[in-house]
């Protein structure tokens, strides 16, 4: 078993998810990976535990969607929705039992998916096309993989048990990933029984912004560097690369993602509207 490290860099991401931060810098060339879609992100090296984060970003228009997020721990993945339902969605989606989404779409609990057999399915999850995806991967220690498995054993415990409830102003998907994380990387001891309320609000556009400026390695041999983060869109034909286009680094734009995945999307409405 591998001791914890960096304390410090734990405690800076708890706090981070915890304050709502939202920064505007752009990530450096070397912190933005490319690689193919959708990759051997699940790894099986008994020496090393990696985390993958994966994000629907959220925006308002055009189609807006509320976004979504998972998480999984090398290859065994979980994530937090709101009731499955033929009709009016939405109504469900503000309020309603608690149950697993991408993991168990049925939610039947007959279903318990990998991380790479959620990623083949995403291209057909996320909508409309032009949003743009998120993959956070980062190296941690034995004792803070466990901690994650262990808090998201007991949220499955709850929700099978039909005692967890899906709020948008209470626990949904991103504040759901934010404290599991908080507490699994937080070796101050301090409690985590209870939602924070400064997590109530966060949307998976913000916690993209604060796992993209405040999650670094805490095992292995890049301890200490950021996380590593990729971009992808959905466009006509799948899942593609994204990358931030030249002229916005040249005039300076800060990274806003609101405000780029509407222009992205834009570029495909009509598409969008038709789906």
């Amino acid at each position: 078993m591998k001791t914890s490290q960096l304390n410090p860099l734990a405690l800076l991401l708890a706090g981070s998810l915890l304050s709502l931060g939202c920064a505007t810098d752009r990530p450096t060339a070397s912190h933005v990976m490319t690689q193919a879609w959708p990759g051997e992100l699940a790894i099986d090296d008994p020496d090393s535990r990696e985390v993958t984060v994966i994000i629907a970003l959220s925006s308002l228009v055009p189609g807006g969607i509320i976004g979504h997020c998972g998480i999984a721990v090398d290859n065994q993945y979980w994530d937090f929705g709101p009731e499955r339902v033929q009709t009016l969605q939405p109504i469900k989606s503000m309020n309603s039992v608690a149950g697993p989404w991408w993991d168990d779409p049925d939610q039947r609990w007959q279903n318990d998916r990998t991380l790479n057999e959620v990623l083949n399915d995403v291209p057909d999850k996320v909508h409309p096309t032009g949003s743009i995806l998120a993959v956070v991967r980062v190296e941690v220690t034995d004792e803070q993989a466990d901690a994650l498995i262990a808090f998201w054993d007991q949220t499955y415990q709850r929700m099978q048990e039909k005692r967890d409830r899906y709020r948008l102003h209470g626990r949904q998907c991103a504040n759901m990933v934010g404290w599991s994380l908080a507490h699994a990387l937080d070796d101050s001891g301090q409690s985590h029984d209870r939602l924070p309320a400064e997590l109530r609000m966060m949307t998976p556009t913000r916690l993209y912004e604060s796992l993209r400026d405040s999650l670094h390695h805490t095992a292995g041999p890049r301890i200490g560097q950021r996380a590593d983060l990729t971009l992808w869109q959905l466009g006509p034909k799948g899942m593609q690369p994204w990358q931030r286009p030249r002229v916005w680094q040249a005039l300076g734009i800060p990274e806003l993602p609101r405000t780029r995945l509407a222009i992205e999307r834009m570029k495909f409405l009509p598409v969008a509207l038709a789906e």
